[in-house]
């Protein structure tokens, strides 16, 4: 575990191997290595410890683009009751709102958040989408160096998130999100590409 980071409780641990986190493919590995890099990347970042817990979760309930659900919405009770409610309300926003929606609010007073399982719209706080921001970019910036290749229409994406994420992450954070995409592009030949 690298230095500074915070001792994964056994508690979570546990879980995600009971529900099968260890078994299913992400990104050419498991999903539990998904999670527990996404949880690294976020305690790395000073992201406080319901963000980084949550980040752990982030798609256990499944998500728009990652349908595999470990654990469904009728379950948040015992998964609010061992990760805590600020937490699972966050891997609950993870798993139904549509994350391009977070990088569009950046910025907004009133914040709302397209639904995806029933098209409508979730008010949250401020500070709740700013953690929901940095979830998605460790996220996707612990999946690119595990990943083959990365069409450049993913590419457009991820560079317009994090150029949008900028002002509600934190520095060191964005300095990751730049050396992963920089180190990435230098190994696909795409030198034009710039962050």
């Amino acid at each position: 575990m690298p230095v500074g980071s915070r001792r994964l409780n056994d508690a979570y641990g546990q879980l995600l191997h009971h529900v099968g986190a260890h078994r299913v493919p992400h990104s050419g590995r498991t999903l539990l290595d998904h999670l527990r890099g996404t949880y690294e990347l976020l305690t790395q970042w000073g992201s406080n410890e319901a963000t980084c817990v949550a980040g752990l979760f982030h798609s256990v309930y499944g998500t728009k683009t990652f349908a595999h659900s470990l654990l469904d919405h009728s379950q948040r009770g015992y998964v609010r009751s061992l990760i805590g409610a600020e937490a699972e309300q966050l891997v609950f926003l993870f798993s139904i709102t549509d994350r391009d929606s977070f990088f569009e609010n950046i910025g907004a007073e009133d914040v709302s958040l397209l639904n995806n399982v029933d098209g409508e719209l979730v008010a949250v706080l401020p500070q709740t989408l700013s953690a929901l921001v940095a979830i998605e970019v460790a996220n996707t910036v612990e999946q690119i160096p595990h990943k083959k290749r990365i069409s450049r229409k993913v590419m457009d994406i991820y560079t317009r998130q994090y150029k949008a994420a900028k002002p509600v992450i934190s520095d060191k954070a964005f300095r990751q999100c730049v050396h992963v995409f920089e180190n990435y592009l230098a190994d696909v030949g795409w030198g034009d590409y710039r962050l």
